[in-house]
């Protein structure tokens, strides 16, 4: 199995049967502990609610759900059906966006396994919800049209959400497989010329300290509008699929 260097979460890795750790690899083991500090902040968010919150976990929680829900409107969507959804989805992507950014750590949805993971339960959820939503009524805009053009109508359908899957999937992974890609070899970079310099840099340590700083920081500034840009648009376009399954019009 590929181990992953300079990851805390290999130590966890390392503890699995040798015969379990092909199926639950670092990504998976990661995405496990994230999804557990999400589900931990929600109930720090939610175990003592009050009408006039007096905690930040209760005040960011409720701001995400006010966001959530005017993202629903926007896109004619219940917001108190689906704004949980997308706002679970939403904190689940950007948390795991930002795990790399933190030393010793990678981020799930660097590997194209997860976010194709993500891409079709998300997907799913939306044939969940028009199925719901409309009964089996809702499998008519697969063959949308004349019964005669159903043979055609089908296949261009499935291939269309075929594509969904696909684009959810590849987009968040190439942004965020760059990002990690592009921090990691400026840090290799700046290894390599302590190393090679290491002298000079002892003697210049001051001036050595403020352009690594002066190099890092725009790059995890990047990094964290990256992944904020990334989850935003992930949760959109969940918005957006969501109403055409729901909406009573195709």
């Amino acid at each position: 199995m590929e181990k992953h260097a300079g990851s805390w979460v290999n130590v966890l890795v390392n503890l699995e049967p040798e015969w379990l750790q092909p199926y639950l690899p670092l990504e998976v083991v990661t995405a496990w502990l994230i999804l557990g500090l999400v589900v931990f902040m929600a109930w720090l968010g939610t175990r003592r609610l009050q009408r006039v919150p007096a905690s930040g976990w209760q005040t960011l929680g409720e701001w995400t759900y006010n966001l959530c829900t005017s993202l629903c409107g926007q896109f004619g969507l219940a917001g108190e059906r689906y704004a949980p959804m997308l706002g679970t989805l939403f904190a689940y992507i950007l948390i795991m966006n930002l795990t790399g950014l933190i030393p010793g750590f990678t981020s799930p949805t660097a590997t194209l396994n997860m976010t194709l993971a993500l891409a079709l339960v998300t997907l799913a959820s939306v044939q969940i919800y028009g199925m719901r939503e409309k009964g089996w009524r809702y499998l008519e805009h697969f063959v949308d049209g004349p019964w005669w053009m159903w043979p055609l109508m089908a296949p261009i359908h499935l291939i269309g959400e075929i594509a969904r899957i696909l684009s959810l999937s590849i987009r968040l992974f190439g942004n965020i497989f760059a990002k990690e890609t592009v921090i990691g070899q400026v840090l290799v970079l700046l290894g390599s010329i302590v190393v090679m310099h290491q002298l000079n840099i002892l003697l210049r340590a001051p001036m050595v300290l403020g352009g690594v700083l002066l190099l890092h920081i725009p790059l995890l500034l990047l990094g964290l509008l990256i992944s904020l840009i990334q989850a935003v648009i992930f949760v959109m376009l969940t918005a957006v699929y969501l109403q055409g399954a729901v909406s009573s019009h195709s």
